[in-house]
This record gives structure tokens, C-alpha cells and sequence, in this order.
């Protein structure tokens, strides 16, 4: 039988490659997570940036964004040399259409998806004289338009999105105070509406 007295003076002992073990495993761990949170990162701010920018879109219209600067309430990241607006879109029920007449000047528009990811962008370069005619639709929409195409939609720019859910962003070249105003005057022109009449009825009998 084992004596109190030794009992009382006995400590477990590490010995020196349980404790390198031990280290190494520390090590490895830390670095497990460093690298999940860095590869995290960017998910992160792109879902930020979605919620961000969702409180200030309009529904069925094009809203001017609010520059962050050190406003709360405002979005970061605005170039200031710009005029941002941004529109909801919900392909749930209908298409969305969306046009945007500003021949002067540059500009370019964004679909985004709620994790922030761009699924289809263009500007005044790649739009019929600077004019923008474009109708974004599920892949529902999109398959029922291939099977009855329409002579309306010919100059019309047909975007496809995965998902029913997404922001427009329209960004208007403003340097100046004056080109400013005009931006803000095209911005509120601009069109971010359901579509629904793109569709063809569904053929009786």
C-alpha cells in the first residue's frame, strides 16, 4: 500500500517530447484558425456590404446611396466622384426591367447577389449609344422567353440571374457640382420596375 507521505510529495513529470508534442499541436491549431479567419474575411465583407447597402435601395426605383465617410447611417467605399443609386430586386413574382438614358456621361450598372458577388455588369461603352433597355430574369423566365421570343425584347438586353434576390447599382460620372445635379436628376429618371408583360401568356387550349 502506497504511503500518504508519498502520496503527498509525488507529481506527474512531462516528459521533454510530450511537451514538444504539446507545442506543436498549439502551434498548429493557432495557425488552423488564422488561416480559417483570413479566408473568412472576405465572405464576411461581402455579405457586409450587401447589408449595408439594402436598408438604402428603393423598391421598384433607383434611391440615392449616402456616402459613409463617418456617418453611421451611410454606405463606405462610395467613390465621391460619383452618384450612387441602388434598386431590390425580386424575380419571385415577375422580371425586373431596368433602362437608364445618360448618353453624356460614363456610367455602370451591377447586379449583386446577397452574398455580395457581382453576377452581371455593364456600362455606357457596352450599352446601344449609351442608352440602357435590360430585363433581368430567373432561369424560369429566361427558358419561357427562349420558347416564345417576342420582336419587343430584339434591342432589349436579356440578363439571366441564379437567384430571385438582388440589388441593382447604378453609378453616375459626377465630378462637379453641376454634373452632379444632372447625375441625381438621370438617377431619379431612371427606371428599376417589375416587368411582368415580358412574359408571354401561356398559349390556350
Amino acid at each position: 500500500m502506497i504511503s500518504l507521505t508519498l502520496l503527498k510529495h509525488w507529481q506527474p513529470r512531462l516528459s521533454l517530447s510530450t511537451i514538444a508534442t504539446l507545442v506543436i499541436g498549439t502551434a498548429l491549431l493557432a495557425g488552423a484558425i488564422h488561416i480559417v479567419v483570413i479566408l473568412a474575411v472576405p465572405y464576411l465583407a461581402k455579405a457586409d456590404g450587401w447589408s449595408r447597402v439594402a436598408p438604402h435601395a428603393g423598391e421598384n426605383q433607383f434611391a440615392e446611396l449616402p456616402a459613409g465617410g463617418s456617418t453611421a447611417d451611410g454606405v463606405p467605399g462610395l467613390d465621391p466622384l460619383f452618384v450612387n443609386g441602388a434598386c431590390r430586386l425580386n424575380l419571385g413574382d415577375a422580371p425586373a426591367g431596368i433602362t437608364v438614358d445618360a448618353r453624356d456621361r460614363f456610367w455602370s450598372v451591377a447586379l449583386y447577389n446577397p452574398q455580395g458577388t457581382i453576377v452581371f455588369s455593364l456600362n455606357d461603352r457596352t450599352a446601344a449609344q449609351g442608352r440602357l433597355d435590360m430585363i433581368v430574369v430567373n432561369s424560369e423566365q429566361n427558358q419561357r422567353l427562349r420558347d416564345n421570343p417576342t420582336v419587343e425584347l430584339e434591342l432589349t438586353i436579356v440578363v439571366e440571374s441564379p437567384g430571385d434576390e438582388l440589388i441593382a447599382i447604378l453609378r453616375l460620372y459626377a465630378p462637379t457640382a453641376a454634373t452632379r445635379a444632372d447625375a441625381q436628376r438621370i438617377l431619379a429618371q431612371s427606371e428599376c420596375l417589375p416587368a411582368p408583360s415580358v412574359i408571354p401568356a401561356p398559349e390556350s387550349g
